[in-house]
């Protein structure tokens, strides 16, 4: 993803950013930003949303003022729609179909042809992008909310890349994408010419960019390289912020020590002064005159040590402040343990609504702790939901036997009017203030923050939030429903919320796309496609289905019957060659590490493809 070096697109002189309280959120903020790629990084609440909407011209700046000379188009991290939104008015283009449509009808208005200007040809393009990033085509008149969270994400990238913009805003483009629709996201990066600035924690994405911009609430500060180049540089800077500090405190240690000495020696040789004094003859005004000037000697050192100290005191803060506290996010997942055998959840012919797959018949017992996966679009939302009742099955019956809790990928449960605090309250949590405000503060939500409208909160923060208001209730929770719980979360975040759920005494049925989060906190894995629903005791063998799958779907979307015949017999062809390896290989290991029960299930599924192929 090389990009050549251009002229800048931002100039950002003095920026600051406030909230309503007068509180500052970041600045004095000085910086040149150039047309290239760039990512950029910073903790949960630090305001990279913030800025990245300043930076669109959707905010202003408490204090200080920004040159933009570019063109942008900003895709939000949260998806903000209601049942009726189109997807032309969702992605903002509803301007151009209607005036499109006047122009067709001969009813076009005087500025028409103004506003269409370099759009005329939009329809077509959207149609193809949508195409090419799997969406299907493209219907101005589609309901967004009939879209998947993966399948939206990708139709706002889409809409930017084809806006016509110099420069790209995109704030946490990664989240809901499955691997297929990174692998499209990272193309059209790469063959994208203007410019992109992208706040992301993801660090595959990170990886990818040339330059890497930290926010913090002092400053806005810029690294050459990748995210483990950042990383790198981040360190040697903490290791020499760690020493200057060190080297500040005992520097004022040696100064405190010496400045005492003096101090008594000063006071002995006043003391001195003052007796000899007295025993020589001289005039009265002069012994007056050197007894006072002895007495202020001691004075006059001790206005010079104070100077000092403050001086060191100053240089010890300074050093203090170039290194970064040790603030580990910390969760907290109270929850009651499911007996082993006992049975959690149970599917019987279920078909889900909106997702066209054969029926699923399957059980979840014990404290199993399973990763959902599968494609965007492909039901794993639906699932959760009609496991809870929230959505009603076509057919079939589902059975939740234990407590559980669901965390929805959009936050959809929370008013965002109410703080976290009135959440938790409502909740009927059991836990006293003194308690929540403690744990709330472990999430990093600190007492400026836990009465704030969650829609005060970045989406870090709101997740966090989101997480303690689903958790923190009065029946204790046996099985959590985790949709996309890392979506937005910083990287310490994600870490302590991998060892929590590791660690959590419950079932878990966890939908995402983080694989570092499903490898340390999941040991089972289900694979849900259009064959229905699958189960592999190995992430790595759910991740080469996937990622065959992104090579060449196994059913793509097409208009000729014929030509779907032929892709499904190539898909079946596919699939007993890869469950022939899989089998193979599992063999070919010593017994004591062989998969028996995963062997039988896929001698089973290929007697079943066999008998289709003959």
């Amino acid at each position: 993803m090389a990009h050549c070096a251009q002229s800048p697109s931002f100039l950002l002189h003095q920026v600051t950013c406030q909230f309503a309280t007068g509180d500052s959120l970041f600045g004095p903020l000085n910086l040149s930003l150039e047309g290239s790629l760039c990512g950029l990084v910073g903790r949960n609440g630090v305001g990279k949303t913030r800025l990245l909407r300043l930076l669109a011209g959707l905010d202003s700046p408490s204090s200080g003022h920004i040159e933009r000379m570019v063109s942008v188009s900003y895709v939000a991290q949260q998806h903000a729609l209601t049942p009726d939104t189109t997807l032309a008015e969702w992605l903002s283009f509803e301007f151009v179909f209607s005036a499109l449509a006047r122009l067709e009808r001969g009813e076009g208005r005087v500025d028409d042809l103004e506003r269409l200007d370099g759009l005329w040809d939009l329809p077509d393009r959207l149609n193809a992008g949508f195409l090419a990033a799997g969406l299907g085509e493209f219907s101005p008149a589609r309901p967004a909310s009939s879209l998947s969270g993966g399948e939206r994400v990708k139709a706002q990238l889409c809409a930017a890349f084809l806006s016509g913009a110099d420069f790209l805003l995109l704030d946490e483009p990664t989240n809901h994408l499955d691997r297929q629709g990174r692998a499209w996201f990272y193309q059209q990066l790469e063959q994208w010419r203007g410019g992109a600035l992208i706040a992301s924690h993801d660090r595959e994405l990170l990886a990818q960019m040339p330059r890497i911009l930290e926010l913090t609430p002092a400053a806005l500060r810029s690294y050459g390289g990748n995210y483990a180049d950042y990383q790198q540089q981040r360190e040697l800077e903490q290791q020499a912020a760690r020493a200057a500090l060190e080297h500040a405190v005992i520097e004022r240690r040696r100064t405190r020590a010496r400045m005492h000495k003096e101090h008594d020696a000063c006071l002995r040789r006043s003391a001195q002064t003052l007796r000899t004094i007295d025993t020589l003859n001289i005039a009265s005004f002069e012994r007056v005159a050197y007894k006072g000037a002895a007495k202020e000697r001691p004075g006059t050192l001790k206005r010079q040590h104070r100077e000092q100290r403050s001086a060191l005191n100053d240089a010890v803060v300074q050093a203090r402040e170039r290194v970064e506290e040790d603030n580990p996010v910390m969760f907290t997942l109270p929850g009651s343990q499911v007996a082993a055998g006992k049975q959690v959840l149970e599917l019987e012919a279920l078909r889900l609504a909106y997702a066209p797959m054969a029926p699923l018949d399957w059980r979840m017992d014990g404290p199993m702790r399973v990763a959902l996966r599968g494609p965007n679009g492909c039901g794993k939302t639906t699932l959760l939901k009609t496991l809870l009742g929230l959505e009603p099955p076509l057919s079939g019956r589902c059975r939740l036997s234990v407590n559980a809790a669901y965390l929805d990928q959009h936050l959809t449960q929370l008013d965002l009017s109410l703080s976290a605090m009135a959440h938790l309250n409502l909740g009927d949590t059991p836990l006293e203030e003194g308690v929540l405000r403690s744990q709330l503060a472990q999430l990093q939500l600190g007492a400026d923050k836990v009465h704030l409208p969650l829609s005060a909160l970045s989406g870090g923060e709101r997740l966090k939030a989101a997480l303690a208001c689903v958790l923190w209730r009065r029946e204790a929770t046996q099985l959590l429903l985790l949709d996309e719980p890392t979506n937005h979360l910083d990287m310490d975040g994600k870490t302590a919320l991998a060892a929590t759920l590791n660690d959590y005494p419950g079932g878990l049925l966890l939908v995402s796309h983080d694989r570092e989060l499903i490898n340390h906190s999941c040991n089972r894995f289900w694979l849900i496609d259009e064959r229905g629903l699958s189960e592999w005791q190995s992430a790595d063998e759910v991740y080469d289905v996937l990622r065959a799958a992104v090579r060449r779907p196994l059913i793509e979307e097409t208009t000729v019957n014929s030509r779907e015949a032929e892709d499904d017999h190539d898909a079946l062809l596919e699939r007993l060659i890869m469950l022939e390896q899989l089998l193979a290989d599992d063999l070919a290991r010593k017994p004591k590490h062989q998969k028996p029960q995963l062997q039988a299930q896929w001698r089973k599924e290929l007697t079943t493809i066999n008998t289709k192929l003959s």
